[in-house]
């Protein structure tokens, strides 16, 4: 089975088609349980809710990356793929470090209400996102100790452009997009990962 975890106020809409023609692929919404406020509660409830297993291969997009990394070390995961995501939260974008303590007092109905206004999936997924989950999350990304050493096999696919968790060194496979590339280059990250299954 492959998982797929979507990214900070996204869902499974992250994951077009040609995802979905991956073997046992299934992209997840976020379980968004208010008592959940930490990347390693957040894991505890998808392996539960989606029964993630031993064996099972994980896909994980900003957030979802390090959720996916934090199961990791609850189960025996062959390989994960990060898609525009950290394996520690020095990798993101410093300024993003900087605002993260604000997470409370950003007016989420206001951006909800301005995503909408804008063209494509992402923007209405922004608009559907629950704020309170999204709040918890940010604060939670800054306080994870992140993916360390694993014995899991990871892929790191990324966008050079990507403003909010810039591009590593260690790529795997590095597009030209930006943060989204889950959702704009889904054919090259889904035949990047179908390629890497074996």
């Amino acid at each position: 089975m492959i998982h797929a975890l979507p990214g900070t106020g996204a869902d499974h809409r992250m994951f077009p088609e040609p995802w979905g023609t991956l073997p046992g692929f299934r992209a997840h919404d976020w379980v968004t349980t208010p008592g959940i406020r930490s990347i390693r509660q957040l894991a505890e409830a998808m392996i539960k809710s989606y029964v993630i297993a031993d064996g099972d291969v994980l896909v994980g997009c900003s957030l979802g990356g390090m959720v996916a990394g934090e199961i990791t070390k609850l189960r025996r995961i062959p390989r994960l793929f990060l898609v525009g995501s950290a394996v520690n939260k020095e990798e993101m974008n410093p300024w993003v470090a900087k605002l993260h303590p604000l997470a409370d007092k950003v007016p989420m109905e206001w951006l909800k209400r301005s995503a909408g206004k804008l063209p494509g999936e992402a923007a209405t997924m922004l608009a559907d996102a629950d704020p309170d989950f999204v709040r918890r999350m940010i604060t939670a990304i800054f306080q994870w100790e992140g993916l360390g050493e694993t014995p899991t096999q990871v892929f790191r696919i990324h966008g050079r452009r990507d403003r909010m968790i810039p591009a590593p060194k260690n790529c795997d496979l590095l597009l030209g997009g930006g943060h989204l590339i889950a959702l704009t280059h889904a054919t090259e990250c889904a035949r990047f990962v179908e390629r890497h299954l074996q």
